[in-house]
């Protein structure tokens, strides 16, 4: 390895050789920004004739013609692209410059003696789409719509921009002598230019860890190896993985990590983690094409996992049965669940699991998000619940032989709390009430009201959202201004049920008629042209067949709404029921941190709830049924207004006592809760012992 000062005017001018970027290396990257950048700081070195450090080269000499740029890449192109430019103006406009067309194209673009057999004799060769795209731009030709829109063009463009409005442009060509770099070069017999490449330090932009793993995969000892991964995987992975300037190599290899590992793979993780993986199954054996197939036989299937789940790709028709609901979730921008479902479809490829098990599991978890999203629960957490998802069930299945795998995903999903929780109907039905839905992302508000109508056939609304072919609007039903009609229809607590019931999803719907007909009364919305009355939509039948839209018609349309989340994302039912080992404690009496709620008894009636704030909610409300004076006490209490109160302006997460005035704090831990009802039903003369908690946890 030699390494030596010099200039990249100097290291471009080479007239009889070719440059070549290897196919390891990732398409050109700079965007405005970097472009303009060095325009900036080429124009300080033409004024000034000062030094700039502009980093290192690398390269591989191979035979008299080729020289192959291992680093560097994105610096040569950009100054190739920029030599293009002013060429092209020059040709067109010679006077510009002392400085002729030809001299640049012959030093610094194209090879044009004789002794070159070669069609195609432009002196740079970049990676695949890339090469394609400046042969375009270099021979002028009729541009098409992707070369326009890819970052290699944009960058030619913005040169193209700025010289032509320049004199004296062989001053620019000339300029390029300051730019100082390091020219490394490596002999073909040096020994791994992988980890020479890996610790070079370049002024570009960093290399994404998808970047790295085309490097080390692409640097094989073996040439034929190296051929062998390049024709027939790496390709397929890059044709598959990238678009004009879009890269998801990283994203799926952080996917199929965390698939493999069964641990959540953070993305600054990724290429330690694959050369790892590479290791442990290749070792030193990089001649060994069967253990090479193997290896990357596994990773396309697995990008075929990916492609149909990110992109809703199954040119084989071997998702069918879960394609509308593969698109479904695909909708939502939601990938925490990738590798789980990665696992699911390796396991249904191997036959391990069949047809009816594969949509039972698309369909739970479409449930399980879908009821997140009504009830607005942030992900946190949900990027390591699914990454060890698989293991989880596997470790019952082979505890439970027989057991169902979709069984033993509805069991873990049903058992989960906190921040992993499936909520249950109690939840459902406080957040239609309290959850200002609409301010929620988009996508997720027309997933959720498109559903009504898509429940029964594929997803024929919500597609035609998606594609942008169904003008369909989001609306308001009583809208966010009142004016004066609806403040009459709504009655003298109009400003309090326009307050809570606004952005709630009983209030929201999808309409066709002009979004300047919002503020209408009930009346003219329900009768104007494409109104509701003309609504073949299912989600509005509800609504037509109302005269008024006040408090009532919002509490029928929460009723309404429970029995549609109920029937489109149904809780699921499961067969598997690992053995338990039942408690039974007194709530007000016992330590109830970190327990595991199964059910709960009040006053000899016993209620599934696997949630301690829908047992709160619960307890609050069965006490007023059964003592309606009961909360005349919180007024007097030391303790009891810190968390009861007559407004939901003090509280951090308020929740309504339903049939009371009163509103609680949802966000206090369990022993907090069980002092609450402690002083409750000392007010009350109401025995401890009326109401208990049923624990579970597994033997």
């Amino acid at each position: 390895m030699d390494a030596n000062k010099s200039d990249i005017k100097d290291f471009i001018y080479t007239p009889g050789r070719f440059f070549k970027i290897p196919d390891f290396q990732r398409p050109y990257s700079w965007d405005k920004v970097n472009v303009l950048n060095f325009l900036e700081d080429l124009k300080q070195a033409v004024k000034t004739n000062q030094k700039h450090f502009f980093g290192s080269v690398v390269y591989v000499n191979e035979g008299d013609e080729n020289s192959t740029i291992i680093d560097g890449q994105q610096r040569v192109t950009t100054v190739v692209l920029m030599l293009t430019a002013i060429y092209h103006i020059l040709l067109d406009n010679p006077e510009k410059s002392t400085m002729h067309s030809d001299e640049i194209l012959e030093n610094y673009l194209f090879n044009k003696k004789d002794y070159y057999k070669e069609k195609n004799r432009i002196k740079l060769r970049t990676v695949t789409t890339d090469d394609e795209i400046y042969k375009q731009i270099f021979e002028r030709a009729n541009i098409s719509s992707n070369c326009r829109e890819s970052k290699l063009y944009r960058s030619y463009e913005i040169f193209y921009e700025h010289f032509k409005g320049q004199q004296s442009l062989e001053d620019y060509v000339k300029g390029l002598a300051c730019f100082q770099i390091v020219k490394i070069f490596l002999d073909s017999t040096d020994d791994n230019p992988q980890k020479v490449f890996e610790s070079i330090n370049s002024t570009g932009k960093p290399l994404t860890d998808g970047d790295k793993i085309r490097n080390f995969a692409l640097m094989l000892n073996n040439s034929e190896a190296r051929e062998m991964v390049l024709n027939k995987y790496w390709k397929l992975i890059e044709s598959e993985l990238t678009e004009i300037n879009k890269d998801y190599i990283s994203d799926f290899f952080k996917y199929l990590l965390t698939a493999k590992l069964q641990r959540d793979v953070k993305i600054d993780q990724v290429y330690p983690e694959f050369k790892k993986l590479f290791y442990s199954k290749i070792d030193d054996r990089q001649d060994d094409k069967d253990k090479l197939e193997e290896f990357y036989g596994d990773i396309l299937n697995n990008l075929d996992y990916y492609s149909f789940l990110k992109f809703n790709k199954d040119e084989d028709n071997d998702y069918k049965l879960v394609s509308d609901k593969g698109f479904r979730l695909n909708y939502l921008k939601v990938e925490t669940h990738f590798p789980f479902l990665m696992s699911v479809l390796a396991e249904y490829k191997s036959k391990k699991i069949d047809d009816e098990t594969l949509v039972r599991i698309f369909d739970i978890l479409e449930s399980f998000l879908a009821r997140r999203i009504i009830c607005n629960i942030y992900s946190t957490g949900l990027n390591k619940f699914f990454a060890v998802l698989h293991r989880e069930i596997a470790t019952y299945q082979s505890e439970y032989p027989g057991s169902n795998y979709a069984d033993v995903f509805a069991y873990i999903l049903a058992n989960k709390t906190g921040d992993l929780r499936f909520p249950k109907h109690l939840e459902i039905e406080d957040n239609l009430e309290n959850n200002e839905f609409y301010t929620q992302k988009g996508i997720y508000v027309r997933y959720i009201l498109s559903s009504v109508d898509d429940s029964s056939k594929e997803s024929k609304i919500l597609r035609q959202i998606s594609e942008g072919t169904l003008p369909l609007t989001i609306e308001h039903i009583m809208p966010q201004t009142l004016n004066n009609a609806w403040k009459k229809e709504l009655g003298p607590t109009y400003d309090q049920i326009h307050d809570k019931y606004l952005h709630t999803l009983p209030n929201l719907t999808l309409t066709g008629y002009n979004s300047k007909y919002s503020n209408n009364s009930f009346k003219d919305k329900k009768t104007i042209e494409n109104g509701f009355m003309d609504s073949p939509l299912v989600i509005n039948q509800f609504i037509k067949k109302l005269d008024i839209w006040d408090l009532k018609a919002l509490q029928k349309r929460t009723k309404w709404w429970l029995k549609q989340i109920d029937k489109v994302w149904p809780v699921p039912e499961t067969k598997f029921a690992p053995k338990i080992q039942e408690t039974e404690i007194i709530f007000a009496e016992d330590d109830l941190m970190g327990a595991k709620i199964k059910a709960i008894k009040i006053f000899g009636e016993t209620y599934d709830c696997k949630n301690w704030i829908a047992a709160y909610k619960l307890i609050l409300e069965k006490l007023f049924e059964n003592e309606p004076e009961i909360f005349n006490c919180v007024v007097s209490d030391e303790f009891l207004p810190r968390y009861i109160k007559t407004t939901e302006d003090d509280l951090l997460e308020p929740r309504e006592i339903t049939g009371t005035p009163y509103y609680f704090e949802a966000s206090l831990n369990n022993n907090y809760k069980r002092d609450v009802v402690a002083a409750l039903l000392e007010y009350a003369e109401i025995s401890p012992s009326e109401i208990t908690v049923l624990l579970d946890e597994k033997a």
